[in-house]
């Protein structure tokens, strides 16, 4: 799955099921490793970094492998920023893609993978979301 089609997928997906996710939990770890927050979801890798200023993220119970996050009215440059460099640190690779445009409005995408889990973090105006799947629970 190339970065447009994983992109296309998490917002297909983000806006079917944006009533019902949940609000994010004010729970702000850091990994023991480096000292940059890290997902504390029960979902999301567990040495995912998670951007600064954002929540954990509490995803849409019973998606399967499959896990969405969200969080409105963030700085979309600074997230795709982050995410582009941070990525690669935590040991994921970016697929090939990886881009912004900030013409007319913020949009970035970037595909990532590291062992079973692929995913995408997707950025529309000030809205993120971040998709991953766990190639081994299908």
């Amino acid at each position: 799955m190339d970065i447009l089609s994983t992109t296309r997928h998490a917002v297909a997906i983000t806006v079917a099921t944006s009533a019902l996710m949940a609000s994010g939990v004010t729970a702000n770890h850091r990994s023991a490793t480096n000292g940059r927050p890290v997902s504390m979801s029960p979902n999301l890798p567990a040495d995912f970094p998670l951007a600064p200023g954002l929540k954990a993220c509490k995803p849409n119970p019973g998606t399967g492998p499959e896990t969405l996050c969200e969080w409105h009215n963030v700085n979309g440059h600074a997230i795709y920023l982050f995410y582009k460099t941070a990525l690669p640190k935590a040991g994921y690779t970016i697929l090939k893609g990886a881009n912004e445009v900030t013409t007319p409005h913020e949009m970035a995408g970037i595909g990532f993978k590291k062992g079973n889990i692929e995913g995408a973090v997707s950025v529309s105006g000030t809205d993120l979301t971040i998709q991953a799947i766990d190639k081994r629970a299908k």
